[in-house]
This record gives structure tokens, C-alpha cells and sequence, in this order.
């Protein structure tokens, strides 16, 4: 089974997100009957979930993009009703005629509206978006229903006897190259080597990519077809005694017009990204953070992979709507700007006084810092104490860096910073049994049940921004789990 990737063509990502409640059983959970019933349920499941993803986001996308696509034409439409009767086009047409009439440039074709209504070309163009939304979802929801069996299955260990037939397998290859490199034959073919980001390409389908969540770098260094446009432009020279002196000026030429294009793409970038490779990535998707970034927002490195996404930040404070909500670690203020904008109030903690400044002046852009109460310290210690009470506890610990995305299982109880995910959730009850834990995407399903405890439930989320799965949300709590069933 492969995995579709698609990708909106504007700067901002569609959100989706499908959970499911799972119940703690004594006895433990029967994943492959889960996963079975998922399948025979999966087609009515999916049409439940676009119901719902339509009736929230449907509208907004249509208009969104009938502004995008007829913005010339709203420019000559007056009054689309009149005594309750819709102006045709070709009516406005011959009052644009009119009024242009004295003009001396003549009017193109490109001018002229299409014979029909405002009506009729609404209901195209909804129509067309209904069809490309679903077709969206539809790969989304697949890619979900993969990404919840991959999370739930346990990876199978590499055992002695797969070893041993690696190495009987490298060692035949090994005698056969022998043989060739001593009959005097070539022992390599093929063209220059690929490029290393191309050396292992993913069996995984792509629909519509855009590089919104490219890993690629190539904004650090300029391309293959850069250099060879700077090759072209230089004389060839022949004589061999100056081959050095042609590749110094050609080094010089090639490392000019790369430092121009660089400096033209990567203008007001942090110096910090610049000198880290990987981190540009990052930049590019900026808006995506913060969609008021232009506006001042402040992010050390650490933040810039770490800050919930605004549009994920946006659906947990819906969900997570109460009077008072504790952010545990806070960090650059990225949820807990969201949730100021739902909750009556937000208490927002973290360890680290430079993030907890960055939060209070991204909150100040945002103009709700007036809801949020700062609080520099361990949330660990403050939950112990017991002084520490909330309507619900939102949790986003430490992943320990961009490399979590790499295990093939992500256990948060061994990897979560600064402590397991066990003790997180235990020290949480201490200030509501209603607690929301922010996760990596490769977490596994049954570790996330566990933390449950035994007879009671959990609700599990993942949260997508276009096809790409960018986190899990686990939620415990008859409060929270309550809202979902009635909402």
C-alpha cells in the first residue's frame, strides 16, 4: 500500500484531523480486530468525516478561491441583485461599453465577461471545488487509515537469521566484483551519481507536491543548472598548462553568482538558519508558524521546529475551549496565543526565561498577552506542589530535536523530554484530570491507551496539514472525551 501526498498551491496548508476513542481494557486491546472493523467501516467512515470536514471548511474554501479566480470580474460587477433579480454579464458588459465608450484604447477580448450569470458561474465553480476538495480528502483519509495501522503495529526486530543472509548476499556480490576487476573488466556503470537527497527515492505516490514541506535545501546552495549556465558564459580554454588557472576563474565566477542569488532568496533570513544546513526548510513554511510573522515575531532555533503549526494551534484551542488552561511548556507562545483567544484564561509556564520572554512579545502581536499569566519554572515541580489548578493541562514537551522523525516508533516514555510521558500525565492529575499531550507523529497507539489507565478512555487525534500527518494528540478526560461525543 502507498501513501498519496498532496499539497495545497497556496501558502497556506488545508487542516484535517480524525480521532478515535479507545478504552483501556483490562484484558488490553484487540488491534487487529480494531484495524479489521476499520476496514469493513471504512467507506462510511470516511463519507461521516467529509460530511463534517465539508460543513466546517467547505464555504470557506469556495470563496476563498472564487475571490482568487474572478477578481477582475468583481471589479466591474456593481450590484450582483437588483429587486431580487440576478445582473447577467453580458448586462454588464454593455454598461462597461458605455462608460469606456470615449476611450481611445479598444477593448480586448480578455476584457469581456462570459455570457453568464454570477449564479451560474457560482455554482461551477463550487461544484469544481466540491469535487477537488473531495478528492483531497479522500487520499487524506486513506493516508490516515495507513498511518493509524503503521503507528499501531510493533516493528518487527531484525533477526540473526535476516543478518546472516545480508552478509552471505554482500559477500557473493563482493567475489563476483573480484572476478570482474581481475579479468580486467569495469567494475561500475551507469552515469556521475545521483544527487545523495535523490539516493533513496520514496515508493510513497505523489498527486500535487509544492516543496511547502520539502526537505530539500537547495535555497543553501545554488543548482547543478546554475553552474552550468556560468560554464556556458565562460571562453574555453585550451592549453593544459592553463587548467588550473581556467578552474580558478571559473570557481571565482560560479561562487559569485551564487552568493547573488543566495543573498536575493535568502534576504531578512536569521543568521543562525544560514549557518545550520537544514534549518532553511524551516523558514519557507514560516507563515505556516505564524501568520502574522512580518509583524515581529521572535523564535530562537530550538522554536523553529518545535512551535505548533498556527492552524493545528487553532483546532486545539476550539477543542480544548474551557475558563482556565495550563500550557506546561510553553515555549515561543505558538498554543498559547490560540488558546487565549478561547479560554477565559491561560496560564503559560516554561523552564526557559528567553522563551518565556519570546511568548510574552509574540502574545503582545497577537494582542492577547492580557489573558495569559507568565510563569518561569519547572511545570513538573509546580504540579507537585499542588497549588497549581486548571479546567484542563495541555502538554508539548520536548521531542528532542528534529532527528525523533527518524525512529521507525517514537516511545514516549523513553524519548519525551524531560521526563517520561508516564510521569507527565501522572503529574498533570494533580492539577486536572482533563489533559491534552501534544506528540510526535511516530508515536505508538498502544503506548498512548496505556496512559489511560486501566477502564477508562482516551481519544487520539492526528492531525494533518495538506497529506503530511504532523502530530498526535491524545486526550484524557471525561470532560474532554464528553465535548466530542456531543459536538
Amino acid at each position: 500500500m502507498s501513501q498519496y501526498f498532496i499539497e495545497s498551491k497556496s501558502k497556506q496548508p488545508i487542516f484535517f484531523n480524525f480521532n478515535r476513542i479507545l478504552q483501556n481494557q483490562e484484558s488490553g486491546i484487540d488491534f487487529d480486530l480494531f484495524i479489521r472493523e476499520f476496514q469493513e467501516n471504512f467507506e462510511l467512515e470516511q463519507l461521516e468525516n467529509w460530511i463534517k470536514f465539508w460543513s466546517k471548511e467547505g464555504e470557506e474554501q469556495v470563496l476563498q478561491t472564487w475571490n482568487e479566480k474572478y477578481k477582475d470580474y468583481l471589479k466591474t460587477e456593481k450590484e450582483p441583485e437588483v429587486r431580487g433579480e440576478t445582473v447577467s454579464l453580458k448586462e454588464a458588459n454593455k454598461e462597461y461599453e458605455k462608460e469606456t465608450e470615449h476611450l481611445e484604447t479598444p477593448r480586448t477580448d480578455s476584457d469581456i465577461l462570459p455570457e453568464k450569470s454570477w449564479d451560474d458561474l457560482w455554482h461551477e465553480h463550487r461544484e469544481e471545488i466540491y469535487c477537488e476538495q473531495y478528492l483531497i480528502f479522500t487520499t487524506i483519509f486513506y493516508n490516515y487509515f495507513l498511518d493509524l495501522k503503521k503507528s499501531i503495529e510493533t516493528p518487527q526486530a531484525i533477526t540473526e537469521e535476516d543478518t546472516e543472509e545480508e552478509d552471505e548476499a554482500i559477500a557473493k556480490l563482493t567475489e563476483e566484483l573480484e572476478q570482474l576487476e581481475n579479468l580486467g573488466l569495469p567494475i561500475s556503470f551507469g552515469g556521475r551519481p545521483q544527487n545523495s537527497s535523490n539516493k533513496h527515492k520514496s515508493s510513497s505516490k505523489t498527486i500535487h507536491y509544492s516543496d511547502f514541506f520539502s526537505d530539500s535545501e537547495m535555497e543553501n546552495e545554488s543548482s547543478d543548472s546554475d553552474i552550468e549556465d556560468c560554464d556556458k558564459d565562460l571562453s574555453p580554454i585550451s592549453t593544459k598548462e592553463d587548467e588550473d588557472s581556467l578552474h580558478s576563474v571559473q570557481q571565482k565566477s560560479i561562487s559569485k553568482i551564487q552568493k547573488r542569488k543566495r543573498n536575493r532568496k535568502l534576504k531578512n533570513v536569521p543568521a543562525f538558519i544560514l549557518e545550520e544546513k537544514g534549518l532553511l526548510k524551516y523558514w519557507r513554511k514560516r507563515f505556516s508558524l505564524f501568520s502574522r510573522f512580518d509583524e515581529g515575531i521572535r523564535l530562537d532555533r530550538e522554536s523553529w521546529f518545535s512551535v505548533t503549526p498556527e492552524k493545528v494551534a487553532k483546532h486545539l484551542a476550539e477543542r480544548l475551549k474551557c475558563s482556565i488552561i495550563v500550557d506546561g511548556f510553553c515555549g515561543s507562545g505558538g498554543n498559547v496565543i490560540q488558546f487565549a483567544l478561547t479560554c477565559d484564561k491561560v496560564i503559560a509556564i516554561d523552564i526557559d526565561p528567553v522563551k518565556l520572554e519570546m511568548a510574552k512579545h509574540n502574545a503582545n502581536i497577537y494582542k492577547v498577552s492580557h489573558k495569559i499569566e507568565f510563569i518561569l519554572g519547572d511545570f513538573l515541580q509546580l504540579a507537585a506542589a499542588g497549588k497549581l489548578k486548571a479546567d484542563t493541562v495541555f502538554l508539548s514537551p520536548p521531542w528532542g530535536g528534529p532527528k525523533y522523525k527518524n525512529k521507525k516508533e517514537f516511545d514516549i516514555d523513553k524519548y519525551l523530554l524531560p521526563v517520561s510521558a508516564t510521569e507527565l500525565v501522572s503529574a498533570s492529575r494533580n492539577v486536572s484530570d482533563n489533559i491534552a499531550l501534544f506528540l510526535p507523529r511516530n508515536s505508538s497507539v498502544k503506548q498512548i491507551v496505556k496512559l489511560a489507565g486501566i477502564g477508562k478512555r482516551c481519544e487520539i487525534e492526528h492531525n494533518y496539514l495538506d497529506s503530511r500527518l504532523v502530530a498526535i494528540t491524545a486526550l484524557y478526560g471525561d470532560e474532554i472525551l464528553t465535548k466530542t461525543t456531543t459536538t
